[in-house]
């Protein structure tokens, strides 16, 4: 299955906001989408070949290209290459893979779809955007690499997974949701939490409000295991105890994060 492939005419000089460019969306070629300060169709940058409505592919993705995914409720968005801000923006469905990088604001208010970034991303991953106070709601991010200033920030639900490290200010008022961080944290991580999990390495970095609260024998990790195949990834199958930190007390709240190795 190839489906729909945009290719590049050639070298951009502008920003351009991908808005509306997803799979199954009729008549591409045409469809408005903005050029730095104007608006041209799809077919001036990009020549569209293929057939398909399930699956939509980038080929030659670059820094340049915004609102890539955004909006996605169903099929797949592959980009070959890096993409800009707001990456699968509000996603409630379907699958948006970018082999590289990705820049500020990626998956930024998600509320369902599943999103793996290869590379590393920009700040504030699943937060929520401008003007909002509610980030990411549902489904599933898989970052390859490192994450940027204040990622989590405002999380409501889902999983957030981050193999590298995350800047500084992960997890800050975060709600609800699992957040998990497989490199180090610069701190000052989960200021502010409420509710939900926080998955790492190693304590160092975890805000002043965090109390320890010693080793345990821990059926939900089991649980996470069984429900979520992008965590049993990141603890393996056999994983059992962790050492759990309580927090964010200075806030009274009710979070925990869970040092698992």
């Amino acid at each position: 299955m190839t489906g729909i492939v945009l290719t590049p005419r050639g070298a951009f000089d502008a920003r351009v906001d991908l808005t509306g460019a997803l799979p199954g969306a009729a008549d591409l070629e045409r469809l408005s989408i903005g050029y730095g300060f104007r608006r041209v169709a799809l077919g001036e940058l990009f020549a569209v070949s293929g057939s398909g409505a399930d699956r939509l592919t980038i080929a030659g993705g670059l820094p340049l290209l915004d609102r890539v995914a955004a909006g996605l409720t169903a099929g797949e968005l592959v980009v070959d290459g890096d993409v800009g801000a707001e990456f699968a923006k509000g996603a409630t469905g379907g699958v948006a893979i970018v082999k590289g990088s990705a820049g500020a604001y990626a998956a930024s208010e998600l509320a369902g779809a599943k999103v793996v970034i290869g590379g590393d991303v920009g700040e504030r991953l699943g937060a929520a955007g401008d003007g909002s106070r509610r980030g990411m709601s549902g489904g599933a991010v898989v970052v390859g690499g490192s994450a940027g200033l204040r990622a989590g920030e405002r999380l409501r639900g889902g999983v957030v997974i981050v193999h590298g490290d995350a800047a500084e200010g992960a997890a800050t008022d975060l709600i609800a949701g699992t957040f998990a961080v497989g490199g180090a944290l610069a701190g000052p991580a989960g200021r502010g939490m409420k509710r939900g999990t926080l998955l790492l390495r190693a304590a160092e970095g975890l805000a002043s409000g965090f109390g320890d609260a010693g080793e345990h024998d821990l059926v939900m990790l089991r649980v996470l295991v069984r429900r979520s195949q992008e965590l049993a990834s990141f603890l393996g199958k056999d994983v059992a105890r962790a050492r759990r930190f309580a927090g964010d007390l200075n806030v009274a709240g009710k979070g925990e994060a869970l040092i698992v190795a």
